[in-house]
């Protein structure tokens, strides 16, 4: 069994800021990095319209690679963070570039995707970012390795209870069923999937297509099964 790669030691107190900020170059990553956060988005969106009450707003927004303000390292010192991605608990002005503590409050589900420049800094819950998270009141946290470079399990995640992470375990299936909010997160191999609380998978990038197509040919096959019953009856 492969074992899971534990964060860098870093010297402390630290020569220099840790974590440091969060960069537009830092974040980028490759492209899994990035189809695996679109997918978590685009299926965390799509249940929350899902959820959604008729006349009513969405009951929760996730958005990603924004800046949130307000997160403080170990040592109190500002630190500048840009999530791959996280939720609040109603819908955020779509035109905003950043959110902030001071005024949005924590979100309540962060995710971040390993890579090999973050890995260490996205696991280190001591003075690392889950340091930062729970001081700032991220409700959960779920770090996941698509790769299963850094970590075996493909995902370790935690829960803020009593203003420290404890380890939150997935579900007989194998899937991360969030308090927060009505969503299950997992892994099919390399690909990260949103699940409805009942078990419902979202579709992915890529799907989209292909389901719709499907669908037509579903709708074309009970068209023309009932022109020849109605043929039939003639």
């Amino acid at each position: 069994m492969a074992s899971e790669t534990q964060p860098r030691p870093r010297p402390f107190p630290p020569t220099d800021a840790w974590p440091p900020d969060d960069t537009e170059e830092s974040i980028v990553g490759t492209d899994l990095h990035q189809t695996t956060i679109t997918n978590l988005r685009w299926g965390l969106n799509e249940v929350a319209r899902l959820q959604r009450t008729l006349g009513q707003p969405v009951p929760w927004k996730a958005l990603s690679q924004i800046t949130l303000l307000g997160c403080v390292r170990y040592d109190g010192s500002a630190y500048r963070t840009i999530p791959d991605v996280f939720v609040y608990p109603r819908p955020i002005d779509p035109n905003r570039g950043s959110v902030a503590l001071e005024v949005d409050g924590p979100p309540v589900l962060i995710i971040e995707v390993l890579s090999e420049s973050t890995y260490d800094v996205d696991l280190d819950l001591k003075r690392g970012k889950g340091y930062s998270y729970g001081r700032a009141g991220v409700r959960e946290y779920l770090a996941i390795d698509p790769t299963h470079a850094f970590l075996a399990s493909g995902i370790r995640a935690w829960r803020l209870v009593e203003g420290i992470y404890r380890p939150w375990e997935p579900d007989a299936d194998g899937r991360w069923q969030s308090e927060e909010i009505a969503v299950a997160i997992g892994l099919e191999r390399t690909l990260a999937t949103v699940y409805t609380r009942e078990g419902e998978r979202q579709l992915r990038e890529g799907e989209v297509a292909e389901e719709l197509a499907r669908l037509r040919g579903e709708v074309e096959r009970m068209r023309r099964l009932l022109d020849e019953r109605e043929g039939g009856q003639e």
